[in-house]
C-alpha cells in the first residue's frame, strides 16, 4: 500500500489542530448546510448550531487545560464535555454526542493510531445512537454509522492511514447522497440530510487536518441549494426546548419518560449522573423546564419558537430571488418577540421582522443585515425592547448613514409607531412622525417576579404579579389581571382612548374572554382590542393610547 509508511500518533496539539481545520471548513460551508435544513424542523439553523456546538467544544479544549495538554485521551474528555454544555439544537445535542463517543473510546491514551481512531470513530457512532430515544435513518446518525464502519473495515484490511481516512470520507458522502432514499421528507424536499452533510465536512476538515492537505477552495454546500420548499412538512408549532440539569444520580429515563407526558417529542437527554443536557420539542418552554426542575438545578436554558423559524426560514428563502429594485425607498424592520406581534408588525408594512427568542437576543448584525433587505435607499428599525435598543444604535453607527433607529422600548409603542410608517419620502421627516406618535403611547407589561425585592419602591415578593407602566414597577399583586389593571390605572391618569392587550404565551386561556368585562368594568371609557401577541416573560402586554 502505498501510504503504509505513514504512521499516525495523533497527540492532543495534533487533535487540536485537526479540529481547527475542520471548524474553518464547517464555517465555510455553513450557510449551505443552512440552506437544505428541512428535518427535523424546516429552520434553517443546523449549520449554525453545529458550528457553534464544534465551537465550544474547542474553546473548552484550550481553557480546560489552559493550552497546555498533551494527551489526547484528556484533551478529548475536556473537548466533549465542552461540547455538552455548548451544544445548540436537536443536531449540535447529537454532534456533542458523536464527540462525547470518540472521548470515551480513547479514554486514557496519550496517542491516537490509525486502529484507535477508526475504533474511536466507531464509538462515537454507538453514543450517538444509544442518545437518541428513537433514532431516525436517513440523518447524521446514518453518515457517521456508515463512515466509521468503513474507517474499521479499512482498517482491519490492512489499509494505511490515508487508505482509512480517504475511504472512511467518500463512504461519508455516499452515505450523505443516499439519506433522501431513507427519508421520505429529504426525497420530497429534493434535498440530502443537512445534518448529514454537516458531519460529512467535519469529517473532511479533520482529515484535511490530520494530513496536512490543502482545503478546497470553495465550499463544498452552497447557500443556492434547490429545496422544494411546497413538499416540507414541519411540525407547526412549539418550542425547541433545551436546558442543562446539574444534580446528584440524575436518571436518564425517569426525565425521558416525565418530557414524553409532557407531551415532548425530538428528545434527547445525554450526559451522565451528574450533568444533563436536555433537548425537546414542546408546546410550552414551561412544560420541559419544569420537568427540570423536579429533579435539579437548570442552567443554559433556551427556547425557540419552530414556527417562527420556520417562517424566517421562508422568508429568507424568499429573499433569494428578491430584485433590489422591488424594495421601498425606505424599509421597516421590527424587532418582535411571538408570533401575533410579529403579524402585526407585517400588516403595518414591515419588510423585515427579527423573531428575538428567549434567552438570545438579536444582534447589531442581524438589524444591518435585514436592514438591507428590507429598503433600497435607507431602512427604519424599531427595537421594540430596551435590551435590543444599543444594539440597534450599534447596528445604524455602522450603516452610513443607511439606518435609521425610532426607539420603541415595547411592542405596544412600536406597532403605534409603525402606524406612521410610509415607504416613499424623507426618511428623517418619517422617522421623526413615527417618534412623535409613539410618544402618545403608554405601555404596560405584566409579569411573574422571580425575586424577592423592593424595585421603585414597591415592595415584589418572588413570585408576585408585577406591573410596569413605561419600564417603571408600579404594582405588585397576587393574580396577573390584577396586575394588569393596577398597570391600567396608573397609564390611564393622563386620559386614554383605546387599550390593546397583547396575550402572551402564558396568558389564561379564557383570558380574551374575561379581559374586556374586567378592564371595562374600571374603565368605562376605554376601547378594548385584545390581540394574541405569543410573546415570552410576559402574559399581557399593554398599550394606551
Amino acid at each position: 500500500m502505498a501510504d503504509a509508511a505513514l504512521t499516525l500518533a495523533l497527540d492532543a496539539p495534533a487533535l487540536r489542530r485537526a479540529f481547527e481545520v475542520a471548524e474553518r471548513w464547517l464555517a465555510t460551508n455553513r450557510e449551505g448546510i443552512n440552506a437544505i435544513n428541512v428535518y427535523p424542523v424546516p429552520d434553517g439553523d443546523t449549520g449554525t448550531n453545529m458550528l457553534l456546538t464544534w465551537r465550544a467544544a474547542l474553546k473548552g479544549g484550550v481553557e480546560g487545560s489552559e493550552g497546555n495538554a498533551s494527551d489526547a485521551g484528556a484533551y478529548l474528555g475536556l473537548v466533549a464535555r465542552a461540547a455538552l454544555m455548548g451544544a445548540r439544537g436537536n443536531s449540535g445535542v447529537i454532534l456533542s454526542q458523536i464527540i462525547r463517543g470518540l472521548a470515551e473510546t480513547s479514554a486514557g491514551a496519550a496517542t491516537l493510531d490509525t486502529p484507535a481512531l477508526a475504533r474511536g470513530f466507531e464509538g462515537a457512532s454507538a453514543t450517538a445512537y444509544a442518545a437518541v430515544t428513537n433514532p431516525v435513518e436517513g440523518t447524521m446518525l446514518t453518515v457517521i454509522r456508515e463512515a466509521s464502519a468503513a474507517a474499521v473495515e479499512a482498517q482491519a484490511s490492512g489499509e494505511g492511514t490515508e487508505g482509512v481516512l480517504y475511504i472512511m470520507l467518500t463512504e461519508a458522502f455516499a452515505s450523505v447522497k443516499r439519506t433522501p432514499e431513507l427519508l421520505p421528507r429529504l426525497r420530497e424536499a429534493g434535498v440530502v440530510d443537512s445534518g448529514g452533510m454537516g458531519v460529512a465536512v467535519i469529517l473532511q476538515g479533520i482529515v484535511c487536518g490530520i494530513l496536512d492537505h490543502p482545503l478546497p477552495t470553495e465550499p463544498l454546500v452552497t447557500g443556492t441549494a434547490e429545496v422544494q420548499a411546497d413538499a416540507v412538512e414541519h411540525e407547526g408549532h412549539g418550542f425547541c426546548t433545551e436546558f442543562v440539569i446539574s444534580g446528584a444520580a440524575l436518571d436518564r429515563a425517569t426525565i425521558e419518560g416525565e418530557l414524553v407526558a409532557a407531551g415532548g417529542s425530538s428528545i434527547l437527554v445525554v450526559g451522565d449522573p451528574s450533568m444533563l443536557r436536555v433537548h425537546v420539542h414542546v408546546a410550552a418552554p414551561e412544560h420541559a423546564f419544569d420537568v427540570g426542575e423536579r429533579h435539579g438545578t437548570l442552567a443554559a436554558r433556551k427556547a425557540e419558537d419552530m414556527q417562527a423559524q420556520h417562517e424566517a426560514w421562508m422568508d429568507d428563502r424568499d429573499d433569494d430571488d428578491l430584485d433590489p429594485a422591488s424594495l421601498p425607498s425606505i424599509g421597516l424592520v421590527a424587532v418582535a418577540e411571538g408570533r401575533g406581534i410579529a403579524a402585526a408588525f407585517r400588516d403595518l408594512g414591515a419588510g423585515r421582522v427579527l423573531l428575538g427568542q428567549v434567552g438570545v437576543k438579536v444582534s447589531a448584525g442581524d438589524i444591518l443585515e435585514a436592514a438591507r433587505r428590507a429598503g433600497r435607499d435607507h431602512a427604519i428599525v424599531l427595537p421594540n425592547d430596551k435590551d435590543v435598543l444599543m444594539s440597534a444604535q450599534q447596528a445604524a453607527a455602522a450603516s452610513d448613514g443607511f439606518l435609521t433607529v425610532v426607539p420603541s422600548r415595547s411592542p405596544a409603542s412600536g406597532l403605534t409607531a409603525a402606524l406612521e410608517y410610509r415607504g416613499d419620502g424623507d426618511a428623517a421627516t418619517v422617522a421623526a412622525a413615527m417618534v412623535e406618535v409613539m410618544a402618545g403611547v403608554r405601555a404596560v407589561e405584566v409579569s411573574r417576579s422571580v425575586r424577592t425585592a423592593t424595585v421603585d419602591g414597591v415592595a415584589v415578593r418572588e413570585g408576585d404579579a408585577i406591573a410596569l407602566v413605561d419600564g417603571r414597577m408600579v404594582a405588585a399583586t397576587e393574580t396577573l389581571e390584577d396586575a394588569l389593571l393596577a398597570g391600567l390605572d396608573v397609564a390611564t391618569e393622563d386620559g386614554g382612548e383605546i387599550v390593546t392587550i397583547y396575550l402572551g404565551q402564558d396568558a389564561p386561556a379564557d383570558a380574551a374572554e374575561r379581559l374586556p368585562r374586567l378592564i371595562g368594568e374600571r374603565h368605562p371609557d376605554l376601547e378594548i382590542q385584545i390581540v394574541p401577541g405569543g410573546q415570552p416573560y410576559y402574559p399581557y402586554l399593554a398599550g394606551v393610547e
